[in-house]
């Protein structure tokens, strides 16, 4: 039984037409176990952000949705529980099974680069180690990939002023990542962590989960794949964001 949970930043009495006419992002945290995977429909483009390891299914996944098209790829950084599922999607490329445009690495990226696969949502690089920030005019996305609370200072260094609706927890929820100052600026209204059921490095932190329960106002906005599978967060532009397992 789905659960849904709610993140309107306007009233359906407030907004222009229909919202069947709105344009729409489906950002989905896919189950790869102990790896990065989410993949970003939106209505021009099919997006991957990080590819999750090897094993992680991922060929499967995309055929189970149907996704024959990809726009970018986009790799946060190198390591294999984030790229390793790239050779899946060669050799889906390969067997005429999808069609990829453009591999984008983190690390060819600088500081204020956009993606243009989300318009008319404006998606910008904070940092070419991995953080992404895809936004309209009342909510926002952030990816933080693998960063701990060094790359979180430095962000906030250069962006002081930076939130987040919705918040890819770093580095698979690790004691190294969420600090704080980090997370008392975003002010996240919803989490998502990337996790492998019983992994041997302890992800996530116990001290990070509680960091995240005393930052959100709804704890229920704590998702964790190793829990709840899959996590879609559909948004519609100008109006809101909500979650569902």
């Amino acid at each position: 039984m789905k659960k849904y949970f709610f993140l309107f930043s306007l009233l359906f009495a407030c907004t222009s037409g229909s919202l069947e006419k709105q344009d729409k992002l489906h950002i989905e945290m896919l189950n790869v176990g102990q790896g990065l995977a989410f993949l970003i429909k939106g209505r021009h483009c099919n997006t991957l952000y990080d590819t999750g390891t090897p094993s992680s299914g991922l060929d499967t996944m995309l055929q189970n949705r149907g996704i024959k098209n990809l726009c970018s790829v986009i790799i946060s950084h190198r390591h294999n529980d984030h790229a390793g599922g790239l050779p899946l999607l060669e050799k889906m490329a390969k067997n005429g099974e999808i069609s990829i445009k453009r591999v984008i690495f983190g690390d060819s990226l600088s500081r204020g680069d956009t993606i243009a696969d989300f318009l008319p949502w404006t998606a910008r690089i904070l940092l070419k180690e991995g953080a992404m920030r895809i936004s309209d005019s009342q909510n926002s996305f952030l990816f933080m990939a693998d960063l701990e609370a060094e790359h979180e200072k430095n962000i906030l260094e250069l962006e002081p002023l930076l939130t987040a609706t919705a918040l890819q927890i770093g580095h698979h929820g690790s004691k190294t990542s969420s600090s704080w100052n980090f997370l008392a600026q975003v002010q996240p209204k919803m989490a998502l962590i990337s996790v492998g059921r019983y992994n041997t490095y302890g992800h996530p932190h116990p001290e990070t989960l509680a960091k995240l329960r005393l930052i959100l106002p709804d704890s229920t906005q704590l998702f964790r794949t190793d829990l709840d599978g899959n996590v879609v967060v559909e948004w519609v532009y100008g109006v809101g964001m909500w979650s569902h397992i």
